[in-house]
Order: structure tokens, then sequence, then C-alpha cells
């Protein structure tokens, strides 16, 4: 008991000072910390935890010091949990740094370490998604003012939308981003530093990994629980081909690498920025025409290809910065193509809200199947959001009868509520019957545009 007792005192006296001042804490109050990582008593050792957290984001290179250390540690089941715990908060304080240190350690030890990370974020509850009975601005994402489509897409909660600084972009870029290199690694040898969403059929993550050059990139991976039967896996595979075989297109995000064991996977650029409703709510026409434009244009890419996205969402956007010009608008990349529908196909997705989703998505029936006149409607739906800043359509609203769209844009673009009404017919006749024809109409439609 007086030994349990000593641990509580230092505890409480060294994550005082760490939370005073984490530059002056001292190596010996450190070393002290990782003893209290054995200790007997299970708040001692969070505490624990939480001084290596808080040391890792003042000074990272502090903490990492300590990761072998730590990693000795995991096997103990007695104090895992916290043990694993220190490793993710240091992990999502330095990405690229903590997948070097595991580098320098031996191959069993940096797999068991990453495993021991998988398993910490995986129980990590992050964001809940809106069901079609709320209000049309729900808190998706961990915040009232997101797009409302969970999953797809990906960025971290703190960093999905970056409003304030919208306004300051002005013109289309000139440059484009540096695509990552393709690898060719197994599931555990990617190192989880974040969650990003979870639900009964798909978990994705912020990762770092290695590149062929030495380095270090980050990237979303993303993994999925197929159902118990059928042909799943073999069907993924062929589908993440025929994405990787479109994505030399400057507007369709790369993907990294892909698996089917011990799940199926998908790792792609890593982008932190989604969704396209920022620029209706900032009131940005002109660049919600370039980025639609832009996605447009990859459909037809894509189509010219034969590989049809099939499940088109506002979330199925994400939008890239380009540094050297910081006033330039966000290029859009469209991501997960192809395999939306055929999850679809086996269970209900809760992360994406039905009133984004084709008539043909929701009802296997009449409308028919999911095909290239699917990603028309889907198109209409990400037109609408990046035009007006919220979805087409409330939780009550029967399809197309509830399209409304405000004065400053119907004076500005008069024949765009025509052209949206035919994206987003529920008969499938009445749509645009190739996104080329979509394209075209979309352009006409939008001329006036500056930009």
């Amino acid at each position: 008991m007086n030994i349990e007792n000593a641990d509580r005192r230092d505890a409480n006296r060294i994550l005082s000072a760490a939370l005073d001042d984490p530059g002056t804490l001292p190596d010996r109050d450190l070393d002290r910390t990782l003893e209290l990582l054995e200790s007997d008593a299970k708040r001692v050792r969070i505490g624990a935890a939480w001084v290596f957290g808080i040391v890792a984001t003042d000074t990272p290179g502090r903490a990492l010091s300590y990761v072998s250390k730590i990693v000795d540690r995991l096997d103990d089941t007695e104090i895992g949990s916290e043990v694993t715990r220190a490793l993710a908060y240091i992990a999502d304080a330095d990405p690229e740094r903590i997948e070097r240190e595991l580098r320098s350690m031996d191959e069993e030890t940096a797999r068991r370490c990453r495993a021991a990370l998988w398993g910490e974020l995986a129980e990590r509850t992050v964001v809940r998604t809106p069901t079609d009975d709320e209000k049309a601005d729900g808190d998706a994402m961990g915040r009232p003012e997101s797009d409302e489509w969970g999953w797809i897409g990906g960025g971290r909660r703190t960093e999905v939308y970056d409003t304030g600084s919208e306004p300051d972009r002005r013109r289309p870029p000139t440059e484009r981003p540096v695509a990552p290199s393709t690898v060719d690694y197994d599931y555990d040898q990617y190192t989880p530093v974040g969650t990003i969403y979870r639900d009964e059929a798909v978990e994705s993550f912020k990762v770092s990994y290695r590149t062929p050059d030495g380095g270090t990139a980050p990237g979303i991976f993303k993994r999925f629980r197929p159902p118990e039967e059928g042909d799943f896996e073999s069907t993924f595979d062929r589908r993440i081909r025929m994405w990787q075989s479109i994505d030399d297109h400057e507007s369709i995000l790369p993907v990294v690498d892909w698996g089917t064991d011990p799940v199926p996977w998908v790792v792609t650029a890593y982008e932190d920025v989604n969704g396209v409703a920022t620029l209706g709510r900032n009131g940005r026409p002109d660049a919600a025409v370039w980025t639609l434009s832009n996605v447009a244009e990859s459909l037809c890419f894509a189509h010219r290809r034969g590989v049809i996205h099939g499940g088109l969402t506002p979330g199925s956007i994400v939008r890239s910065s380009i540094f050297t010009e910081p006033n330039a608008w966000r290029l859009p990349r469209v991501t997960d193509w192809g395999y939306v529908s055929l999850l679809r196909k086996t269970a209900p997705l809760e992360s994406v809200s039905a009133r984004y989703l084709a008539p043909e998505h929701v009802d296997h029936g009449s409308p028919g199947v999911v095909d290239g006149v699917t990603d028309v409607y889907g198109f209409g739906i990400v037109a609408y959001e990046a035009l007006v800043g919220e979805p087409p359509f409330g939780p009550d609203s029967d399809s197309e009868d509830g399209l409304s769209i405000p004065a400053a844009i119907d004076r500005r673009f008069p024949e765009i509520e025509s052209f949206l009404r035919r994206c987003l017919a529920d008969r499938k006749p009445e749509r645009f019957q190739t996104v080329e024809e979509m394209m075209t109409a979309f352009r006409s439609a939008t001329e006036d545009a500056d930009g």
C-alpha cells in the first residue's frame, strides 16, 4: 500500500509539472514516469501515459527516446492497455518520427508495436454520423459545420475543414500535388497514428509508412469487414485494380497499396480536407464551378476506360492544397472508386445518409442497377452541395420534388436548376445518359462563372 501511495504521489506531481511546462520536466521525472507505467494502480498507469502524451506534443524527440523501453513492456498483460496508450499518444504527436523509430527496431518488435497500435486505435469511437431523421446541418465528423457523409473520404476531426482560409483562395492552382509512389507491403507494415472513422462495415485510419526512397509518408488506411458469404475479396481486389488503372488523372486520388489479408484493405494518398459544402457556405460559386468541372472531367476520364464510381457523394471528394500556392483553390480529387456500391450490396452503410444515395442504391428493385448513370446522380448531389452549401434533399424530401435553388445561385446560373433536376431524376432514363453529355450541359449552365 505504501508503494501504491508513493506511486500516486509521484504520478500527481509529475503530471502537474508536465501540464504546467512540459519542456522543463527533468529527465529523472520521465524515467520515473516509465516506472509508473508498471504500477499496480491503473489510474497511476493512465496518468503516466498522459505524461508521455503531453511531453510528446511539446517535444516529440524526448518522448520518442523512450519508445523502445515502452515497447519492452507490451507483453505484460496487466499493464498492456496503458503502455499501448502511451505509444499511441507519442505516435499521434509525430507520426513520421515514430515510423523511423520503428524501423530502427528488429522486425518482430516493430510488428508487435504496430499490432498494439492497431488494437488501441480500433477501440476508439471518434465520429457520430447523423441519421436521416436529423436536421440537414447535423453534427457529422464531430463538428456542426461539416458535411454529413461520414467515413467516405477521410480526414482528422481537427483538420477536416479549414473554413477560415477558404475566402482567401482566389484562383485555380497552376501546379499539381506530387503523387506518392506505390508500395507492396503487408497489412502490418503500416503504422497507425490516428483513427478517422469506424462503423460495422468500415474502419478508417491515418497511417505512416516507409516510401521506396527511404522516407516516410502519411496515408489513409481503410479496412473492411466483408460478409461471411459471397466473393467479396476477389471483387474488391478487382475494383481496386480498376481504380489504380485510372489514378494517373490529376483529379483522382492515387492508390498506394491494397490487399485482402487478413481483411480487405486499401491505402491512398493522405488528404485532410474533405467535402465541398464549404464552397457553397462561403459564397464561392466560381471556385465551386471550377471544382465541379474537375470532378466531371475525372468521371469522363474514368468512364472512357470502363471504370464507374458507383457511389459518388460529397465525401468522395478530397481537396488538396498546393503549398507553393496558398491563395489558390484546392484541387479536388475523387476517392473511393468502385467499392461503395459493393458494400451496399452486402449491408446498409450506416455512415452514408440515404439522402446522398441514388434510388438504385436504396431500392434494388425498379430503379435499376448501379451503372454509369448512377454517377450522373452522384454528380448532381455533389454539385448542389458545392453551390448551395447543404444537401439538396432533407430527410423527408421526395427526391427532386424537394429541390430548391437559392435566388442568388439562380440569378447567376439560370440554367442550373434544370441541369440539377435532370441529374437527380429518380428514373434513370430521365437523367443524362452519359457523363460526357452531363459535363457538356454543366459547362453550358455555368459558362458565366469566373475563373
